[in-house]
């Protein structure tokens, strides 16, 4: 059986590091490309520029689509921000690239998405629910989510998967991943348990084609927010998300098996997430890299994210 191939690259800037984290994996990703292309940038914040994609990793991205030989005819960037998109892209300087690129570029805030399909997930007390997920998403036919590694407060980390699950569904549904209604009811390690089943049942609807990290700066302790910023200086890239998230995983101090989402997803077959099972392009060894994060002050119990009819709950 073949390997899963993540790439891993240091040394550069931004830019040039997602460039050439992309460049080692072209054939993978070129076999995923299409007319269109979405590109999911992480905005946690409209201010905070280390919880948020910086557009130089986007460029890096851009700059590669332009180097395949049938560039997509349209690249959306799309986003659901914690707080306003349409603020985010404006501070931190996303309306630039519509000028810099050859390729038409729409921003688009799919907070105003007027079509959702709907998927029943599970709470924590084991009853069902539905949330709804963008239409826009379901129906791109290539989506590449570009992640920041960063420490989390119900996954112990917050990576290419989640952004583009967690970043794009119904704002008010949001919630209810973490297994609760509201926010006030929401307590570890129950919503632990809750988030890594009901990840794994809308991955099998929104899993992007292509993973990118930008770890020019990663963010650590009680992420996903704050500003306690690490200097990482990597970048990486996928086909296969789940191997993409155990690789930036480990490069930050955590065990990807550990990992409740990532586990769930190995096993289902979704992915590759065991790290024997993934070959290492770039000549850069995890080791060699690898920094460790301040882990959330919940880790322990989010740790505790193991329920008994795991199996039943997934197959639903």
């Amino acid at each position: 059986m073949s390997k899963a191939r993540v790439s891993l690259v240091n040394g550069g800037d931004r830019r040039t590091n997602v460039f050439n984290a992309l460049e080692l994996v072209r054939a993978d990703v070129e076999s995923r490309l299409a007319e269109q292309v979405m590109l999911k940038p992480n905005f946690l914040s409209s201010e905070n520029q280390l919880a948020s994609s910086h557009a130089d990793a986007l460029r890096g991205v851009l700059d590669f689509l332009l180097t395949t030989p049938n560039p997509p005819r349209e690249v959306l960037i799309a986003e659901a921000g914690a707080q306003d998109t349409w603020d985010a892209y404006r501070n931190f300087g996303y309306h630039a690239l519509e000028e810099e690129y050859a390729i038409p570029l729409r921003l688009m805030d799919l907070h105003r998405e007027t079509e959702w399909e709907s998927t029943p997930i599970v709470l924590a007390d084991g009853s069902e629910t539905i949330v709804r997920m963008p239409r826009t998403v379901l129906d791109c036919p290539c989506t590449i989510s570009l992640a920041i590694p960063k420490t989390h407060d119900t996954c112990v980390v917050t990576l290419a998967l989640k952004n583009m699950i967690m970043g794009t569904i119904y704002r008010q549904d949001r919630v209810k991943m973490h297994g609760f209604n509201t926010h006030a009811e929401r307590r570890v390690p129950e919503e632990s348990r809750a988030m890594s089943i009901n990840l794994i049942r809308l991955a099998r609807f929104m899993t992007p084609d292509v993973a990118v990290f930008d770890g020019a700066r990663g963010l650590q302790g009680n992420g996903p927010g704050g500003t306690d910023g690490l200097d990482f200086g990597i970048a990486a890239a996928s086909v296969d998300i789940f191997a993409a998230d155990a690789v930036i995983a480990k490069t930050m101090g955590f065990e990807p098996m550990e990992l409740g989402f990532l586990r769930y997803g190995h096993d289902q077959g979704m992915g590759t997430a065991d790290l024997d099972e993934i070959e290492l392009l770039g000549g850069v060894s995890i080791a060699s890299v690898a920094r460790q994060f301040k882990p959330h002050e919940t880790t322990e119990l989010q740790l505790q994210w193991q329920v008994e009819n795991a199996e039943q709950l997934l197959a639903a």
